[in-house]
């Protein structure tokens, strides 16, 4: 007979096989997408998981890879004259005839590709002895990498990259101010501007935009404001989506600010200065988005985005109040002209300074 006691300990057991089951169901399967080198081979749904991989099977020359000396296994993907991922391993055994390399998909983040349709990358695979030389004559074939329709990628080198440094010039007011004006224009970061077209499928797409500038990831860094916390919003750095401003975070995106299923928004991740665009329902059906970020601030004038835009973005939809955006973005004259009214019968003395203040106050704490 069994005891109360007894009884809930076997509930508990079986809760916990049931929770180990759901998790088990819940997590896709690793996959391993072995390459023939026909030229026929095709990477389906490819998203740069870490959890699957591509593995194609090499050949020693001789009878075993003792025989040709081979010591070193070596497979790379490259696409347009660049390599985007290499591996080498060791010979596992002198003996065996041929051995099998594996590449991450995590690796190949970089490879540029639009949801839905494939990039037609070159695989090249070949073994070395001990000093380097060639052993097994490489072999080289094509492999489509077709993409999810949820993901995709471009890469902005240093000639699709609009690139400035900065040169106050002598007679910059920064040059005598030290700092009273402004920043000191030794602190100031270069300009960096990125803008390309990708190919999405609608708004189940995030794009990723990889950084392969010179100094790019340094001009962001030196943008954003250092004391930035993972889901804070950055203002040094702007984004935007199909030529208009959307909300950008710092190393991810807070939920409370922006509704993840239905918004369109940037994320930066400061640990690898790639920038992660999230397409909104404003997106359903379109089959390409522009996306453009810039280490300058929202409100620059090279931007030129309205203050009527800027008034949605962070006054609506940030729901961020005056002092907030005063502090962050240093100009009374800037924060008010976000207001979504017009201001222009200010102009003609019909419009009071009290009604400008006439914006919602802060209700949340914006990281410093």
């Amino acid at each position: 007979m069994f005891n109360n006691s007894k009884l809930t300990s076997l509930a508990l057991v079986a809760l916990m096989l049931l929770s180990v089951v759901a998790m088990g169901a819940g997590t896709a399967a690793a996959q391993t997408t072995t390459l023939t080198g026909d030229g026929t081979d095709e990477v389906t749904g490819f998203a740069a998981n870490s959890s699957n991989d591509i593995a194609h099977s090499i050949s020693a020359d001789g009878t075993d890879f003792t025989t040709d000396g081979t010591t070193t296994l070596v497979m790379n993907v490259s696409y347009d004259g660049e390599t985007y991922a290499v591996t080498e391993e060791d010979v596992d055994s002198g003996t065996s005839a041929s051995q099998t390399v594996n590449i991450s998909n995590g690796e190949l983040s970089d490879l540029p590709g639009d949801a839905t349709e494939s990039t037609n990358v070159t695989v090249t695979a070949w073994g070395e002895d001990a000093d380097g030389n060639v052993t097994t004559a490489a072999t080289e074939f094509f492999v489509d990498f077709t993409f999810a329709n949820t993901y995709s990628a471009t890469t902005v080198d240093d000639t699709s990259a609009e690139t400035e440094e900065f040169d106050p010039g002598f007679f910059n007011l920064n040059t005598f101010s030290l700092g009273i004006f402004g920043d000191d224009p030794d602190e100031t970061p270069d300009l960096h501007t990125y803008d390309q077209t990708v190919g999405i499928d609608g708004s189940n797409t995030s794009v990723t935009v990889n950084d392969a500038t010179t100094n790019g990831s340094d001009a962001f860094d030196n943008a954003i404001d250092e004391d930035r916390e993972s889901g804070d919003l950055i203002y040094g750095a702007a984004a935007a989506a199909d030529g208009s401003p959307v909300l950008a975070f710092y190393d991810e995106a807070d939920t409370d600010i922006v509704d993840a299923e239905n918004d369109t928004y940037a994320v930066y991740d400061s640990s690898s200065g790639v920038w992660t665009f999230e397409a909104g329902e404003e997106f359903d059906g379109q089959t390409q988005m522009d996306v453009f970020v810039s280490s300058q601030s929202y409100t620059s004038d090279d931007l030129d985005y309205s203050s009527a835009e800027l008034g949605d973005l962070f006054l609506e939809q940030a729901d961020l109040g005056f002092m907030d955006l005063r502090s962050e973005f240093g100009s009374y004259e800037t924060v008010m002209s976000f207001s979504v009214m017009d201001l222009s019968p200010l102009a003609a003395g019909s419009v009071s300074l009290a009604g400008l203040f006439v914006i919602p106050a802060g209700r949340r704490r914006l990281g410093a």
